[in-house]
């Protein structure tokens, strides 16, 4: 009965007809490393097909390297995509824990081989929209990417130590924890 109430909604006022948001990964950057694993960023573009704005929400996602499952993860998107084509630019976050992929410090190849893949939830803009969501109808599109990571890449000297901040995390496992 929900269903059908939810879907004569869609039909009668419209606010199913928006087309998802065009996800395309634009580059991939290693932006940290140590001996156990490197940290990265999917820098993806976002583009909204509509003549109305859509609201990214958030992004599940996985990837997988050399073959082996090695993060998921959770990122909310936190952006409004304006009418039009517009795009915007937006990073997920990845770690390749060594271990993960069978290497060592000393083992990582020169390339290996990434696949990644998720999911968008999205929201048209306005009461409608948010009604449908409180409703339990998440609007959502799928995407998928693969390439070839390089591996060998010079990573720019450390600057001055930062102020200690308790809220900065790094994201790769600490090389002494468990010893």
């Amino acid at each position: 009965m929900r269903a059908m109430l939810l879907l004569s909604m869609c039909f009668l006022l419209g606010g199913c007809l928006t087309r998802p948001p065009v996800i395309a990964v634009d580059s991939v950057e290693i932006v940290e490393r140590n001996e156990n694993a490197m940290a990265l960023h999917y820098n993806l573009v976002l583009t909204n097909p509509n003549d109305k704005p859509i609201e990214p929400l958030e992004f599940t996602y996985n990837l997988s390297v050399a073959g082996r499952g090695v993060y998921s993860g959770r990122h909310a998107a936190e952006m409004t995509l304006d009418a039009g084509g517009q795009k915007r630019p937006l990073s997920l976050p990845a770690v390749i824990p060594y271990q993960r992929v069978g290497w060592t410090d000393g083992t990582v190849p020169d390339s290996a081989r990434w696949s990644l893949s998720g999911t968008l939830v999205y929201v048209d803009e306005g009461v409608f929209a948010e009604t449908l969501l409180d409703l339990g109808y998440k609007p959502s599109t799928g995407f998928a990417a693969s390439g070839d990571l390089k591996t060998v890449v010079v990573l720019p000297e450390p600057g001055p130590p930062a102020p200690s901040d308790s809220s900065v995390q790094s994201s790769l496992p600490d090389e002494s924890a468990g010893s």
